[in-house]
């Protein structure tokens, strides 16, 4: 009986810590989805209004965007141009979290490895469920969580950098990652940090499962020189017809945002969304408005407005009345 007693008691004991473990495994999780819920700023989003020939605040990004939930929402999508691309696609996918979409965050050319996000560095993608190793299974996300995936960059100087993964829009291997991510969102353009660009002929990287293409260029670059705000001008941007001294006016971002040769490239009959970052004075807001009427009316509604001043915005439209 004592015996017995000494089991029982080792019994209950490992009862409680596998109870305690739980415990702490569900409090983890659920801090880690309020740590990426607080590291998030969200930003202040107005779609346009084709009734009103004016943006009218949106709840979400994407609402703004079209799209009345992630279920929605083409389960690919590639964001190109330039002026806060990775921003806006950290944004969304925080949105898309907090609606409870299991979301992979990756690249297809390069991204700056993310702090805020669990992060996994690897060659290939297929690597998330190699039959080879069962810890793998973790990445069988739970809802409303993200995962950023990439490949360890070579090139000099890309410290901190990810990469495309090589087997990338792979069809077995989307197939496999559609099973376990409900969106994948994929930076599919560089900029070097300028608000505006033009494609290369190698660009932008569209995998052939992408459904909804979002083009972003940041209103900042109105007013400055091509040479100075636009990437690729020099090589890529005879089409526009414009000297590199010349300004960037508000007609010229139509152009860009409205070509094939432009944002456009590649794009096709898939879903195509255009957005204005960086709205944070009332001049940007005023100007980015002379963009959307220089842009045709199919498109003038695919347009989206951002700032991450939203109170100085709020403000400023309220003056404006």
């Amino acid at each position: 009986m004592k015996n017995l007693g000494v089991e029982q008691k080792q019994k209950m004991k490992q009862n409680q810590w596998i109870e305690r473990k739980q415990q702490t495994e569900q409090q983890i999780k659920h801090g880690h989805q309020a740590e990426q819920k607080q590291q998030r700023k969200a930003p202040f989003v107005e779609y346009w209004d084709p009734e009103k020939h004016s943006f009218a605040r949106a709840e979400s990004l994407l609402e703004a965007l079209g799209f009345a939930d992630w279920h929605s929402l083409p389960r690919v999508v590639s964001l190109v141009g330039a002026g806060g691309k990775t921003s806006t696609m950290y944004d969304l996918a925080g949105e898309l979290a907090d609606r409870g979409a299991r979301v992979l965050v990756t690249t297809s050319t390069h991204i700056f490895k993310p702090d805020q996000y669990e992060t996994v560095v690897l060659p290939r993608l297929s690597g998330l469920f190699g039959q080879d190793k069962p810890d793998r299974q973790k990445y069988r996300l739970e809802e409303g969580r993200i995962l950023a995936a990439g490949k360890r960059t070579e090139k000099e100087g890309g410290e901190g950098k990810l990469c495309m993964p090589e087997d990338l829009g792979e069809e077995t291997v989307m197939e496999m990652l559609l099973s376990r991510f409900d969106v994948i969102l994929i930076e599919a353009d560089g900029s070097k940090c300028l608000p505006v660009k033009v494609p290369s002929s190698a660009e932008p990287v569209l995998i052939p499962q992408t459904g909804l293409v979002v083009a972003c260029a940041g209103l900042t670059a109105l007013g400055e020189t091509f040479e100075s705000s636009c990437f690729r001008f020099s090589t890529h941007g005879p089409w526009l017809k414009r000297n590199a001294s010349d300004r960037i006016e508000p007609e010229d971002l139509a152009l860009i945002l409205m070509d094939e040769r432009g944002s456009r490239k590649g794009a096709g009959g898939r879903y195509y969304r255009i957005i204005l970052n960086q709205a944070d004075t009332e001049r940007e807001r005023r100007l980015s408005e002379m963009v959307v009427h220089a842009l045709p009316e199919k498109l003038q509604q695919a347009c989206v407005r951002t700032t991450r001043e939203a109170c100085s915005a709020g403000e400023d439209k309220a003056a404006v009345k």
